[in-house]
């Protein structure tokens, strides 16, 4: 578990988890890059996500398959523990959303 956790406070972890989380299909580093957005309007790099994806696999939250094009492409998915904390994190987002609308409210009232 505090693996986990390590792994969630690092800058990709959870934009790559909201990504995946996103998706009913399972997608390539390629889309995963266009698809993320920073918040300060960076992009990660494919080998960011790449290591970031290798790394989710590792403790069960993401499953890679390759298929075969050319070139080869490896697609990823969330695994079920993996779906389990994007509901959460979803959750937390929302909350995190509601309060910052509340906060907001809260000054525009002043």
């Amino acid at each position: 578990m505090i693996e986990m956790f390590s792994h969630l406070g690092r800058p990709c972890t959870v934009p790559v988890i909201f990504a995946l989380g996103d998706r009913s299909y399972s997608t390539d580093v390629r889309e995963l890059r266009n698809s993320i957005d920073l918040s300060d309007g960076k992009r990660l790099s494919a080998a960011t996500i790449s290591k970031c994806l290798s790394n989710l696999s590792e403790i069960g939250l993401v499953e890679g398959t390759a298929h075969a094009h050319s070139p080869p492409r490896e697609k990823y998915c969330l695994t079920s523990k993996g779906q389990q904390l994007y509901k959460h994190l979803l959750q937390i987002r929302l909350l995190s959303e509601r309060t910052f609308e509340d906060f907001i409210d809260s000054i525009s009232a002043c």
